[in-house]
Formats: structure tokens, sequence, C-alpha cells
């Protein structure tokens, strides 16, 4: 089930073209280097026509299996020693997401690389690396595009991805002095950092979703 889950994630949103749907990883960070992740995707911003479109397209077990996802999630992070405050939800508006707490940046890559169902190697850097007043992200882009093109043929107007976006924001505790990523926009008080691209751009060979950010 755990490398379902960007598959899980993907496969209904082909059928609610009515709008931009975000797959969205919201990282807050504490000066301790502690903080908070949240996982979501939410359908229900398209609207309740969008939705029900989608109800009807999704009937059965994969359906249910989305509706099961944050709890799955949840059980994936239960394994992740030192985690708090798991917290999977689920509702009518077409919320679904997972939030958890975490206490370093070592809590922090092992709860990622469990829900990726990603295998570390020794000598690969971490996802993130956290230091007093710097953060580097990975450059995942490769693995999700790996991930990803297994399931591109099923899609049938391959257009539809332009409306598909992954959105990741970083929230930091001080204002941000300079970061790598010319794709990153910062927030007006520089506290806040988002990077924003298309699965059609995440798919080709140039994206790159990593970032260096001095704060």
């Amino acid at each position: 089930m755990k490398k379902k889950i960007f598959l899980v994630l993907l496969l209904p949103i082909l059928f609610l073209f009515n709008g931009c749907i975000e797959i969205v990883e919201e990282i807050t960070l504490n000066a301790d280097q502690s903080g908070n992740v949240k996982f979501y995707m939410d359908l229900g911003s398209l609207g309740g026509m969008a939705m029900n479109m989608g109800e009807s397209y999704m009937q059965g077990p994969l359906l249910d299996q989305i509706k099961k996802l944050p709890e799955t999630a949840a059980g994936i992070l239960k394994g992740v020693k030192g985690l708090s405050n798991i917290n999977p939800v689920t509702n009518k508006k077409g919320l679904y997401s997972v939030s958890f707490d975490f206490k370093n940046s070592k809590q922090l890559n092992q709860a990622i690389y469990k829900l990726f169902d990603v295998k570390k190697k020794f000598y690969e850097p971490n996802y993130i690396r956290l230091t007093k007043k710097k953060l580097v992200k990975k450059n995942y882009a490769p693995i999700l595009r790996l991930f990803l093109k297994k399931y591109v043929s099923q899609i049938k107007d391959t257009s539809i991805l332009k409306l598909l976006a992954y959105r990741s924001t970083f929230t930091f505790p001080s204002a941000v002095k300079r970061f790598s990523n010319k794709k990153a926009v910062l927030s007006g008080d520089k506290k806040t950092l988002e990077l924003t691209c298309t699965l059609e751009e995440l798919l080709s060979s140039g994206t790159n979703i990593g970032n260096k950010v001095k704060y």
C-alpha cells in the first residue's frame, strides 16, 4: 500500500479537471529545529459539482482507498519513533490530509522516507538537512519522475497534467536572508518560502524542487 500513495493521490484527480488541484507539502520550523509537517490534497476547492463528478467516476475500491489514505499514512508514521500529534483528516468537503510534529531533522527525514517508501542509501544526503540557520532540501524530483512516469500511460489526455500541481511551503522562525531556487517565492514577512510546479513540469527532466535556504 505504501508504494501506491502517490498513485492513489494522482488517479482521482484526473477526473476533476474543472480547476487546479494541488498536492501540498507544508513544513513549519521552530528555532530549536523541531516543527510540524502537513501533507494534503483539497478536492473541495473545486466546488460541489466537481466533487460530485469525481464521486461518480470513483465508485468502488479506488474511492474507498482515497478515503482511507490519511489513516494509511498515519499508520505508516506511527512506525517512526519520536513523532507526535499524528493527525489524519478525511472529511465530506474533500480534504485528505495527514500532519505530525517532529523534534529534529532526523525524525523528519525518517518520516518522509517512510511515506515515500524509499530506502536511503548511506552515501546519499538526507531529504532535508537542518542547521541552526540553514536548510538544504534535496532535489528529489528524479525520484518522483520515475514513479509518476509509470502511470502516465493511464492518462488519456496528458494536457491535464498542467492542471495538477505540487506545492511545497516552508515557514521559518526568522526572516529568510537568501535562497537558491529561483522558482521559489518569498512572502511579505520573509518567513515563508513557497515553490509550486505543475505535474507536467515535474515530469520534465529539468525541474528542480530542491533549495538551499539561509535564515
